[in-house]
């Protein structure tokens, strides 16, 4: 579930949360590290706000996130370099995990099985936020040697794998990196299909290339996103195909010795999960490893439950087996307690359809 509603802006209320309402059926993971109010209503807000901080960078525009594009961008001053700035507090992720370290603790003393949630959006995540197009620049001729190869993603992998690994060796298997994708699913699904694989591709070797370099038997899910902003996702794709090219290719190039415990595909239009087979169709082409769980995201606390437990039959009748559920986007963006506690209801309601 990721984040939550910034009324359980604690790891101790984050954690409870979860196991409470989602009691048998919580998979084993408790999220904590993101129950700060700011970062779980905007979610990679407070991390574009700390860039604001960095001296090499100049703002481009200024937004108030009222929309997904107001928002702020930036750029590199002349002669300066990401390489020198301090990305890895920018991030967060270690020192948000370090808040929830007792709370966990806590908790494992009645459930000694249970693991933290760790949300890690993507470095194409945050550089496509923060610097638009200019992240896909791969050469700056007026940087130094090391520096001038992809000047804005590569910091940002490299931040990221820094705090992957101090968060790691912090919490050994008591960990699960959720990688949070929302860029890359938004181009795939408006991608046309006949280039659909080719970027796929190129975003299953980039999430290879990064899990690579986390430590040996690391654990990761894989979050797929359409992007939310009112509780309404920025596209609603007719078909389930972009997100199961997507996630086939990020399973064929994942790298030996790190486990991939799920991967979420997100399904409706933010109010509903359709109920048509035509759409969930695509799902007998996906190709995961034996054990890696597939979590349809078609839990919409507003469509009727008949409904969607029609619409779940329809996934699981194309996918070929049982999937679990959850929501289509981190709980963050419903405003109210009350309104995330309906939607793990939901989840647990349709869970409960197939046992």
């Amino acid at each position: 579930m990721g984040s939550l509603p910034a009324q359980l802006d604690s790891p101790d209320k984050a954690m409870a949360f979860a196991v409470d309402t989602a009691g048998e059926f919580l998979d084993g993971v408790v999220p904590g590290g993101e129950a700060d109010p700011y970062r779980a209503q905007w979610y990679i807000r407070p991390i574009i706000d700390r860039l604001d901080n960095i001296p090499a960078l100049e703002p481009v525009r200024r937004g108030d996130w009222s929309t997904l594009r107001s928002r702020n961008t930036f750029r590199l001053r002349t002669g300066r370099s990401l390489a020198e700035a301090d990305i890895d507090s920018a991030l967060g992720y270690a020192v948000e995990t370090g808040r929830a370290l007792e709370a966990l603790a806590d908790m494992r003393r009645t459930d000694p099985g249970l693991r933290l949630q760790v949300g890690i959006p993507t470095p194409f995540v945050i550089g496509f936020i923060a610097f638009e197009a200019r992240m896909l620049v791969w050469r700056r001729g007026s940087a130094r040697g090391g520096e001038r190869g992809f000047p804005y993603y590569r910091p940002i992998v490299d931040a990221t794998v820094r705090e992957i690994v101090r968060i790691q060796e912090t919490l050994g298997d008591n960990v699960v990196f959720q990688l949070e994708l929302a860029a890359e699913t938004l181009l795939c699904a408006r991608t046309p299909a006949f280039l659909r694989q080719r970027l796929a591709t190129a975003v299953g070797r980039a999430i290879a290339r990064l899990v690579a370099r986390a430590p040996h038997e690391a654990r990761f899910g894989v979050h797929l996103c359409y992007g939310s902003l009112g509780d309404k996702p920025a596209v609603a794709p007719r078909s389930t195909a972009a997100v199961v090219a997507l996630a086939n290719a990020i399973a064929r190039y994942w790298p030996a010795g790190r486990h991939l415990d799920f991967v979420h595909l997100p399904i409706g239009d933010g109010r509903q999960a359709p109920v048509r087979p035509r759409y969930y169709a695509p799902l007998a082409r996906l190709e995961m490893p034996a054990t890696t769980r597939v979590i349809a995201g078609l839990a919409l606390p507003a469509q009727p439950l008949a409904q969607a437990r029609q619409a779940l039959a329809a996934a699981e009748s194309a996918y070929g087996g049982p999937l679990d559920v959850a929501a289509p986007c981190g709980l963050g963006r419903y405003t109210t307690v009350d309104r995330a506690r309906s939607a793990v209801a939901h989840a647990v309601a349709l869970a409960e359809t197939d046992l």
